[in-house]
């Protein structure tokens, strides 16, 4: 019986911020502990200005 929980489980996400001083702060998004081929392949970054919590959408 269909339990509404998906049959496999993604790696918990990690944001990760680097504060600059000369230029805008950056977030990487990543897999909390990737495997090697994951490692630099599955990630995002923004810089600060070009993110936002999700909450002020609601």
């Amino acid at each position: 019986m269909p339990t509404g929980e998906p049959d496999h489980h993604e790696p918990p996400i990690r944001a990760t911020i680097v504060r600059y001083d000369d230029h805008p702060d950056e977030c990487t998004l990543h897999p909390d502990d990737p495997d090697e081929d994951r490692q630099l392949t599955e990630w995002i970054t923004a810089e600060a200005g070009y993110y936002f919590a999700i909450a002020s959408c609601r």
